[in-house]
């Protein structure tokens, strides 16, 4: 069975953070949208405020609709919240180490059926997963850019991602107005076979 996905949060508010917590804000889901420092929350926000904006302007979305979408996301520095959500998904600079230790504070953060999720496409989504000491949890949901236009997701099963957490992408996507593509972790794949 699939779980229900009430409240999400988003590490990462750069282009591909940013477009990931307008499809999450799109979808009528309430998304906490954090960064390192103020700064970096700024420029997200700007962003998407300016996507938003284009898409008024397009007669697209009406101003009420901007305002209270724009309202469904919550910019933070903090974790403040995290123990709320039932998805967090991981959207931080192509660095495992960055996101191994991002993992790590996730799994203290949040509850322990919370959904962590990765956006990487580079990257083993195993390696993730050890990290966070709950393997089965971990699922790569790798957006394409801009991640609030582009309809494709893949939904990356790592070795120990639960048949419920890969049911819960599956029904997410269709939530997103995407199309979710459940796909093997290749890099882990590629490591057991050498």
């Amino acid at each position: 069975p699939a779980r229900d996905i009430a409240r999400a949060a988003v590490v990462g508010a750069g282009t591909m953070g940013g477009g990931i917590a307008m499809a999450y804000a799109n979808a009528g889901i309430p998304v906490l949208l954090k960064d390192v420092d103020q700064a970096a929350v700024d420029r997200g926000m700007a962003t998407i405020g300016k996507n938003y904006e284009s898409t008024v302007s397009k007669g697209k979305m009406t101003p009420e609709a901007m305002a209270a979408t724009l309202g469904l996301i919550t910019p933070t520095t903090s974790y403040d919240g995290f123990d709320r959500v039932d998805i967090v998904v991981e959207a931080v600079f192509e660095d495992i180490k960055l996101k191994k230790r991002t993992f790590a504070d996730l799994s203290r953060v949040t509850r322990p059926g919370t959904v962590l999720a990765s956006n990487t496409s580079t990257l083993d989504i195993d390696e993730l997963a050890l990290a966070s000491g709950r393997p089965a949890q971990v699922v790569g949901h790798h957006f394409f850019s801009p991640a609030n236009v582009m309809k494709l997701v893949e939904i990356v099963r790592g070795r120990e991602t639960s048949r419920e957490v890969v049911a819960t992408s599956l029904e997410l996507g269709r939530k997103l107005n995407k199309v979710g593509v459940v796909v093997g972790n290749c890099f882990g794949f590629v490591a057991n076979r050498m």
